[in-house]
């Protein structure tokens, strides 16, 4: 349905009504003027659910956490002038993830730019490359058919939705006036496009093909899979959650070792297959890497979270180093990659699985089942003596004790790389989300809640303090939707991580500059929000907390108070024992 109010209000409402045919539903909108058409056009429409973020580069972010959950664009609705700027760290984590987005920008119209307009920058492609659509919509005009707006919204949505999955910008040029009321427009307007019947299906029917694997590159993989004596599977980041079916089924049939990065969503829990968990651990040991070199390497997916895993074949270059992929992302860093194959990864995983014919190499195999268990061991150990709540015991602790149909949302820095090296494998195995695009600290509440909201599962998530303090505002949206998330707060006064750089050894600049001691108590800011809050500073006292939070289901802060020091020198000592221990192999 769209009223004949005025030509700002018809456009609107065609803009956002074709976005949901096309199949979008959450809108997350920030308040402003230029935006009143789009703002009011979503609000009246009764399908759309409108979420209010007050603050646009939290809008973005949680537009970015939507999309991880959903695998669906979210759209973004906001003002013109530094509001659309705000939406940029986002906007880059979004491409460089993969991410499907829409972002709705208001703007005054060609007369007003340049001439020092307020509330007015040059938002023509402002997202540059990382947006992987945009067009500058024209003001509404009699003289602009209406199949304008509606075929250019079915195009922006399949672009943004066809990988590579990415941005489509659409910049909403508005004269006034903006608010809905009613003026009254020519009844012949839309004439023209009635015959299409726009108003109960997309103008643009767009049908998308699935990659096929190629018969070429299916039998050179299978070639190395069935002649090669050492062979490793390597799982990174999976943009589509259905591909991971298929590819359990190749793993357990091609009986490999494989290393399930934590983005894979592969990594916790068990799930009865060959997966080596705490491999990046078995990296430390010059030993293992000569020991465990395979003859080929054949990944599938995205990026690691490991630095070492990449050095490991930087160090030890391969013949074969085989990259699966739908995306076409290059992801090479350390320039080992040897032949890429551009296709859907359940697909050739179905494929792959029937040219299958060798039988794995054993010895080669039970080292590697061998030094994880070394691994698990000593990492099990090490927490279990170690008397004070560290940041390990955390990671351990959520990954054993969060319920089955529950989701995980790591923040960048300590807390996603604590959870691949020390989590337990014998918890769930939850799905897993993360801002590992542009592996910034800022956004991460927002993506939290993002993906909270799309998965309509009771969530955690384990962030640092610095960059809760990033994104503490986003907290006045999750009471408001009532998002059962359940936020683990890592108090350490600091920047934990700066203490594994060189850095740390220039005692005269480091703790100042780097480290960035805050002082801060969080409880206050958290109550002021209207979150359940409690403080844990024992292991049983957070595992209370945390067991009461999931049971209640609301929306909690649980601050842990933990000491960069004591944190620093348990993950050296594991790592210490992890290496002797290896040497027994």
């Amino acid at each position: 349905m769209v009223t004949m109010n005025n030509l700002n209000t018809l456009w609107a409402e065609l803009i956002i009504g074709e976005l949901i045919r096309c199949g979008a539903r959450h809108f997350f909108i920030s308040p402003g003027s230029r935006s009143t058409p789009l703002t009011a056009a979503a609000a009246k429409n009764e399908k759309a659910k409108k979420i209010i973020v007050f603050d646009e580069r939290s809008s973005g972010y949680m537009g970015v956490g939507y999309g991880q959950a959903r695998n669906e664009p979210a759209v973004i609705i906001t003002t013109s002038g530094t509001a659309v700027a705000n939406l940029f760290a986002s906007v880059v984590e979004a491409s460089l993830s993969n991410i499907a987005l829409i972002i709705l920008s208001a703007d005054r119209p060609f007369e007003s730019q340049c001439v020092g307009e307020n509330q007015t920058i040059d938002q023509i492609d402002i997202f540059a490359k990382y947006a992987k659509f945009f067009y500058n919509m024209p003001c509404p005009d009699y003289n602009i058919s209406p199949e304008v707006p509606l075929s250019t919204i079915s195009y922006a949505y399949d672009m943004c939705t066809s990988d590579p999955k990415g941005i489509s910008h659409i910049n909403c040029m508005f004269r006034k006036p903006l608010e809905p009321d009613d003026e009254g427009i020519r009844s012949s307007y839309l004439d023209q496009v009635k015959e299409r019947s726009f108003l109960t299906k997309k103008y643009t029917f767009y049908f998308k093909a699935a990659k096929q694997a190629d018969a070429a590159s299916l039998e050179m993989v299978s070639d190395i899979i069935n002649s090669k004596k050492k062979v490793l599977f390597s799982i990174g980041k999976l943009d589509n959650s259905a591909d991971k079916g298929p590819l359990l089924d190749l793993i357990r049939h091609a009986s490999l070792p494989v290393y399930a990065d934590i983005s894979s969503g592969l990594r916790l829990g068990s799930i009865g297959t060959n997966i080596i968990k705490h491999f990046d651990n078995e990296l430390l040991s010059e030993d293992f890497l000569k020991r465990y070199l395979p003859d080929a390497l054949i990944h599938f997916g995205g990026r690691l979270t490991s630095k070492r895993f990449g050095l490991f074949f930087k160090k030890y270059k391969l013949n074969e180093h085989i990259a699966i992929d739908s995306s076409q992302s290059r992801y090479d860093p350390v320039f080992s990659v040897t032949h890429r194959i551009d296709s859907d990864i359940g697909l050739f995983s179905k494929e792959l699985l029937k040219k299958i014919r060798r039988t794995a190499n054993k010895e080669f195999n039970d080292l590697y089942l061998k030094s994880a268990r070394i691994a698990q061991d000593v990492i099990e150990k090490s927490i279990a003596e170690d008397s004070v709540v560290s940041e390990p015991f955390l990671s351990r602790a959520i990954s054993r004790t969060m319920p089955k149909d529950n989701c995980l949302f790591l923040s960048n820095s300590m807390p996603v790389r604590d959870m691949e090296l020390y989590a337990s494998d014998d918890g769930n195995c939850p799905e897993i989300g993360l801002n590992r695009g542009a592996s910034g600290i800022d956004g991460i509440l927002s993506s939290s809640i993002g993906f909270a909201l799309a998965s309509a599962k009771q969530t955690t998530l384990l962030v640092g303090d610095i960059a809760f303090i990033h994104d503490i505002n986003a907290l006045s949206v999750i009471k408001k939707m009532e998002i059962p998330l359940i936020i683990v707060l890592v108090n350490n006064n600091g920047g934990g991580i700066f203490h594994f750089l060189p850095i740390c050894r220039h005692d005269d600049i480091f703790e100042d500059y780097f480290a960035t001691p805050h002082g801060f108590d969080f409880e206050l800011a958290t109550k002021n929000f209207k979150l359940d809050y409690f403080r844990a500073e024992s292991k049983e006292g957070f595992l209370k907390y945390y067991r009461d939070c999931l049971i209640s289901k609301r929306p909690s802060v649980i601050e842990v108070l933990t000491e960069r020091e004591h944190n620093l020198q348990l993950r050296r000592e594991i790592k210490r024992k992890i290496i002797e221990d290896l040497r027994s192999l």
